[in-house]
């Protein structure tokens, strides 16, 4: 009989699966909550969807509980919530690390210049996909990469990954915007107690940070087609197999391809139906 297969996307969209496995700090698991009403009636097992659900509230929380790190890569963020909880964390003496596309930093007018200005008074350093570092002083060393205009458009935190202890590493993803109407749009949020899991996320962060330290980068930085291939893409979850890939294509081609692989699973893994959910498919991919 053939595992389920859970992909992990950080790409143009990201989906759901139910949720399963009860929360034990000593253990591993998979928590997948929706923001939108589930229908219970059409579950299978004991899989029961955490539906109508506070998404910022599972981000928030996690880096509430957080004790010695927490590293963010987000395409947007508008939501308070999320920066008073990442201030807090600063303020007891957690490592927090901040990547964000450029565009995106001062689309929102009023709403990012209060994130902004959160982040410059906890001593939060960030870093975009240009290369530019904001450091709590209110300088920006400005810094020019090749990748000009494309879209860094992760959302994703690792928990903890600092910690010695590997108990403690929590990674959040999942198709959630913190932006203002990110939690009002149909959207899910995948939570993942593993620590290779939160080892290949960290991995990706780094590439983008350019350093595994407080300081980020921008000489080692590395974004969009410039970053290397994570060392794992395979992972066991209790039965459940997980794939994590990243994209884009480096300019090299020797990452693999996130839609061909997806293509690979349709064909080699259906066996009587299949459940796709996307935001959009661009009509020239091959899904």
């Amino acid at each position: 009989m053939k595992v389920k297969l859970l992909f992990t996307l950080i790409v143009l969209f990201g989906f759901g699966v139910s949720s399963w496995a009860q929360e034990n700090k000593e253990t591993e698991w998979i928590k997948v909550y929706f923001n939108m009403p589930g229908d219970s009636s059409v579950m299978q097992g004991v899989n029961i969807s955490n539906d109508s659900w506070d998404l910022i509230s599972t981000l928030e929380n996690l880096i509430d509980s957080a004790d010695f790190s927490v590293d963010l890569a987000i395409y947007d963020i508008e939501e308070m919530r999320v920066a008073e909880a990442l201030a807090r964390a600063k303020a007891r003496g957690v490592r927090v690390r901040i990547v964000t596309d450029n565009h995106n930093r001062t689309d929102a007018g009023i709403l990012d210049e209060k994130i902004w200005e959160a982040f410059r008074k906890a001593d939060i350093t960030s870093i975009d996909d240009d290369g530019d570092v904001y450091l709590p002083n209110g300088e920006i060393l400005d810094n020019d990469l090749v990748n000009d205009g494309a879209d860094m458009h992760h959302r994703f935190a690792v928990i903890d990954a600092l910690s010695e202890n590997k108990n403690d590493d929590y990674v959040w993803t999942g198709s959630t915007n913190l932006t203002y109407t990110g939690a009002y749009n149909t959207n899910n949020t995948i939570v993942i107690k593993d620590a290779e899991v939160a080892a290949v996320y960290l991995e990706e962060f780094e590439q983008m940070w350019g350093s595994d330290n407080e300081k980020p980068n921008p000489d080692r930085a590395l974004f969009h087609k410039d970053k290397r291939d994570v060392a794992a893409h395979g992972y066991n979850e209790n039965g459940i197999k997980i794939e994590i890939y990243f994209a884009p294509i480096n300019r090299d081609g020797t990452k693999p391809s996130v839609s061909d692989r997806i293509v690979e699973v349709i064909n080699q893994e259906t066996q009587s139906d299949i459940r796709f959910q996307a935001f959009a498919i661009t009509p020239n991919i091959p899904i």
